[in-house]
């Protein structure tokens, strides 16, 4: 056979974390062993049924054919209503594009505005894909970390210190996967002047904007001034607030030059999803009563386990976390439990106590935040309660 060879590219592609940890816990799981999973990215609800009902009329009206590459006329109004409605930012059709679900959103606005010798500043902790996207292009991350202390928030001296003439583009989160953290107004309005003061891309990923639990509400950069909507690409979508991470919409609005050649680059990538799933987007954006109700008791019951989740943890020895605000997850400091006899790292704990507990949660040096394991509140108070159980007997199998 001939000898040949994959590109060097995918040799520096790290598999996902929150995957291969899924993938343990479900080879567990067919062994036999009743595995608690922590570690889901998803909502544990289902769609709700008013969405797959809109999705089968859809159908019945002939919604199987390709759609244009920006997305179905139908998509692309709502989603402008939508914006307007939530994030008080208006943009025109041509300022519009769907696409195969956030996480492609953000990988062709990156793959269309940087590449090499361009820098882009990501905040840890940080979804694991930002730096793997980023590098895929050629481009470097510059991580600016969050401490604890500031709830996982980065300081703007920090941020300051991290802009060279290299910086091309800072990349936000908010709500923030892994943390849970809603960033303030007044630390987004600093870091826009940043943005401004350097002339940099924004590229705010909102896809956790519905899911926001106490006083500190979702605010926007892109809502800021006319200067911040033009250099700002907010990309949000359907998977987490509306619970349709199978459908894979996701919808990124910023300059039409750009949405323009995010366009050309999708048009040539993968056209377009799938007709069906975009009619379902639509109407879900266009949230019908019976909706915003299913959506409020999403969020109620997701506030009700983050409050049970913080009594765990101040049930159980040895750990410490910070609350979170929003989205569906948390880390778990356990970086008392590692080193000096304990366990080696964060990435040693969880592969123990998954094997020994049946407890699957992520590692957070995945996420830039050594020490810490995230847990997702996917999951019912039932299984939250089991897997603290878990993890209080680990703990006191280390003393």
């Amino acid at each position: 056979m001939a000898s040949l060879q994959l590109h060097p590219r995918v040799s520096n592609i790290k598999p996902s974390a929150t995957l291969g940890v899924k993938a343990k816990a479900k080879a567990l799981r067919d062994e036999g062993h009743d595995v608690i999973d922590l570690s889901a990215g998803e909502p544990d609800f289902g769609t709700p049924q008013c969405i797959i009902d809109a999705a089968k009329r859809a159908l019945d009206e002939g919604a199987t054919r390709y759609t244009p590459v920006r997305g179905m006329d139908a998509l692309i109004k709502a989603s402008q209503k939508k914006i307007e409605r939530d994030q008080g930012v208006r943009y025109e059709a041509n300022e519009i594009i769907h696409a195969v679900g956030a996480k492609a959103a953000i990988a062709t606005a990156l793959e269309c505005l940087v590449g090499p010798g361009d820098e882009v500043i990501i905040f840890s902790p940080f979804w694991v894909s930002y730096p793997v996207q980023i590098e895929l292009t050629g481009a470097t991350p510059v991580v600016v970390e969050g401490s604890r202390e500031n709830a996982y928030l980065p300081t703007m001296g920090d941020l300051d210190a991290a802009i060279t003439d290299r910086t091309k583009m800072i990349i936000l989160n908010t709500p923030t996967n892994p943390t849970g953290v809603v960033w303030p107004e007044a630390l987004l309005r600093e870091l826009a002047m940043r943005a401004q003061q350097h002339n940099l891309w924004v590229l705010s990923d909102e896809i956790y904007e519905h899911l926001v639990f106490d006083d500190e509400p979702h605010f926007s950069v892109a809502s800021i001034d006319e200067d911040m909507r033009s250099r700002t690409l907010l990309v949000t979508g359907v998977s987490k607030g509306y619970a349709m991470t199978g459908w894979r919409v996701g919808i990124t609005a910023g300059p039409a030059q750009v949405i323009g050649a995010m366009s050309k680059f999708q048009s040539q990538r993968y056209t377009c999803t799938a007709a069906v799933a975009q009619m379902a987007a639509a109407y879900a954006f266009d949230e019908p009563e019976v909706l915003k109700t299913e959506m409020a008791g999403m969020r109620d019951t997701f506030r009700q386990r983050r409050d049970l989740f913080m009594d765990l943890v101040g049930a159980t020895d040895g750990v410490t976390a910070v609350k979170p605000e929003g989205a569906f997850y948390a880390l778990v400091d356990v970086s008392s439990l590692c080193g000096d006899g304990g366990m080696a790292d964060d990435v040693e704990f969880a592969t123990a106590l998954l094997e020994q507990q049946y407890v699957a949660g992520v590692p957070g040096s995945a996420f830039g935040a050594p020490g810490t394991l995230r847990f997702s509140l996917a999951a019912s108070e039932d299984n939250l309660k089991a897997g603290f159980a878990g993890l209080q007997r680990f703990v006191q199998s280390l003393a």
